[in-house]
């Protein structure tokens, strides 16, 4: 209950206190203006992509014991949770009647994934540092499903009913965030593999760097937040949340026990897979919205939504992981 408290109080202390350094640059009383906030939050963006996590995971992986060769289906999970929650959004949208406009801003919230900031913290605060190394593996594929394949979605609902998105194979480029956490979780396997000895202080240097890459984050984005509109967007947030928090949980975890995770290290992977497969919708849905004018206020909404539920899910998971 203690690292429960500890992790929620992290969440949401970091959030509010980016919200808050917004509001002073807003009220012109600070040294900053937009144009230096902006800049400002890139940089703690950047630190965090890649700087703390890429370290945290190499480090983590490094100290992996005897690996599994069951954890290779990691990153299909994580392929599946991306993939199951965008059909289910657009699913939903069609049955909600909502137009194109909002049915991608829907697939960007149901698809995108808060696992390298809270999902991460979350399994690091529950399990320890060992958790790090599997949640790096279960995202491997995430930054080019991101921009390889949700994306293009994205992009063909803004477009006029009939017209043909164009999908280029550029579209598929290794970003240089995927470039950095390749790198890292290369090393990492290959030192771990080669007999390497960690240093033991790098096990506490791992889980520190995480818990201060997900700060970072939540800062970063708190310091974008735009508060607006949220109300009028009840039943598609209510929406997301079902499939956040109820539909991909239940569908991964399933999948995860068939691939055998439940039998390694007492359960530990099929426990930090149920954890990252019941995460709120991550803020880069936000990005795809404003990029291809979709409906920008109902992500802002299912992000703010599903991120205040984590009061109530986290809670929930304490109680029903033990039993997995």
């Amino acid at each position: 209950m203690d690292r429960l408290l500890l992790t929620l109080v992290i969440i949401f202390v970091s959030l509010i206190a980016g919200y808050i350094f917004q509001q002073w640059v807003k009220s012109g009383r600070s040294p900053f203006d937009d144009g230096s906030m902006k800049a400002l939050r890139l940089r703690i963006q950047k630190l965090a992509m890649f700087g703390l996590i890429p370290i945290s995971a190499m480090l983590s992986l490094w100290g992996l014991p005897s690996p599994d060769a069951r954890l290779l289906a990691l990153p299909a999970l994580g392929l599946a949770a991306w993939i199951c929650g965008g059909v289910m959004a657009l699913i939903l949208s069609r049955m909600m009647g909502l137009d194109r406009r909002q049915a991608g801003s829907m697939f960007c919230c149901g698809t995108f994934t808060n696992i390298g900031a809270v999902g991460s913290l979350v399994s690091v605060m529950m399990f320890g540092e060992q958790s790090i190394a599997i949640a790096a593996l279960y995202r491997l594929c995430e930054e080019l499903y991101y921009f390889g394949v949700a994306m293009p979605v994205a992009r063909w609902h803004s477009l006029p009913l009939g017209e043909k998105a164009a999908f280029s194979l550029r579209a598929f480029r290794l970003e240089p965030v995927l470039k950095v956490i390749l790198l890292a979780l290369g090393l990492g396997i290959t030192l771990n593999l080669a007999g390497v000895p960690r240093p033991a202080i790098f096990g506490t240097l791992s889980s520190t760097a995480m818990v201060l890459g997900t700060v970072c984050f939540l800062l970063s984005i708190g310091m974008s937040l735009r508060i607006s509109r949220m109300a009028c967007y009840a039943r598609q947030s209510a929406a997301i949340s079902f499939i956040k928090f109820v539909g991909c949980p239940v569908i991964i975890v399933a999948l995860a026990m068939l691939c055998g995770l439940g039998d390694i290290e007492g359960g530990l992977p099929l426990k930090v897979v149920a954890i990252l497969a019941a995460m709120p919708v991550a803020m880069n849905a936000l990005i795809p919205p404003s990029l291809f004018d979709l409906d920008l206020d109902l992500a802002n909404a299912c992000w703010v939504f599903t991120t205040l539920e984590l009061i109530v899910v986290l809670p929930i998971l304490a109680i029903i992981l033990p039993i997995l």
